[in-house]
């Protein structure tokens, strides 16, 4: 039978679930791990609530007539954090720094798909999910403003903890700095396949441009590593492994307008951890009293802060479009 309007919110809704439910695996590992309290706590919590989410929305879908798929879309793959191979070497505070970066990239990319959710909802006249999408997505931005305050702080406790366990502030840094252009270049070739695939002229163009000036970035950041004595390394770390999530397997059965929504709310993510990343690597670059990288890191994080913003007014219109082409294919 031809997909309805009603099938595509189903969808909409099965890839909420799966993305919450490897969150709240995510973030119950990250509360377990590392030596932070106040982050531990933070984010054990916000796994609980992610527990909730899933549940809330798995009533929603099964009052709907549908029920939760083990297929995981390519939001629940990104979500779905293997951290810890990634994380060999880092000291337990810097394991707590990084989870406090991708927690918040993480709720950019569920601020992002449920704000998609709200649109298509909106599309298709149902009141139900959009009201639980905005409800879900105020939550998320709830959990991001918690974090924010932390990846300073933590930043700065982790950086103590490595000096004090031998390492120099310069060799510090310029590991940030490693972690950093791996997953800027990361991003770069992520951003390249989004700007070839699609139907939706807009995204493509952004996808393309922010390509290039990721490139710029991840050139400068190397410039400067090599300045100060450093070279780049060929290991990935966790940031890099998030930033190069691979979605193609997992967008399988997904026409073109839902493949341009999930890359959007990928690249949203992805925007929301570079802002955290480079809020971290300001702190550490001032306790390293390194001020012209501190300098180049503040520079790049307003270009991703105006890069999400670009994202973000795109989100709405592409899921609105999905609903409207599969209204099209049925009066067709």
């Amino acid at each position: 039978m031809p997909e309805t309007v009603r099938d595509r919110i189903n969808n909409y809704l099965e890839d909420a679930i799966a993305a919450e439910r490897n969150f709240e695996d995510a973030l119950h590992s990250f509360g377990k791990t590392g030596v932070q309290e106040p982050v531990r706590a933070l984010l054990a919590a916000a796994g609980d609530k992610a527990r909730t989410q899933h549940q809330r929305l798995t009533a929603l879908l099964e009052q709907r007539g549908g029920s939760p798929s083990a297929a995981k879309s390519a939001l629940a793959h990104m979500l779905a954090f293997s951290t810890l191979t990634a994380q060999a070497g880092h000291e337990p505070g810097e394991k707590n720094t990084q989870h406090l970066i991708v927690t918040f990239g993480a709720a950019g990319a569920e601020q992002a798909m449920y704000q998609a959710l709200a649109e298509a909802g909106a599309e298709a006249g149902d009141t139900a999910v959009v009201s639980l999408a905005r409800q879900l997505q105020s939550e998320e931005a709830d959990d991001a403003r918690q974090v924010w305050p932390l990846l300073r702080t933590s930043a700065r406790n982790s950086f103590r903890e490595a000096v004090g366990a031998g390492h120099s502030p310069s060799d510090v840094l310029r590991s940030y700095l490693e972690d950093i252009i791996a997953a800027e270049k990361s991003f770069e070739t992520q951003l390249t396949a989004f700007s070839k695939e699609g139907d939706y002229a807009p995204a493509q163009t952004a996808f393309a441009q922010h390509a290039k000036e990721t490139r710029a970035q991840h050139e400068r950041l190397t410039s400067r590593l090599e300045a100060i004595g450093g070279t780049t390394s060929t290991a990935k770390g966790i940031l890099a492994q998030v930033f190069g999530a691979a979605p193609k397997l997992a967008q399988a059965g997904h026409d073109a307008s839902e493949r341009t929504t999930q890359n959007l709310m990928i690249a949203y993510a992805v925007e929301n951890a570079e802002m955290a990343m480079y809020e971290v690597f300001c702190a550490v670059a001032a306790d390293a009293a390194d001020h012209e990288t501190g300098h180049i890191g503040a520079e790049i994080q307003q270009q991703e802060k105006e890069t999400a913003e670009k994202v973000w007014k795109l989100v709405g219109p592409a899921a609105r479009r999905s609903i409207q082409q599969v209204t099209l294919r049925k009066a067709s």
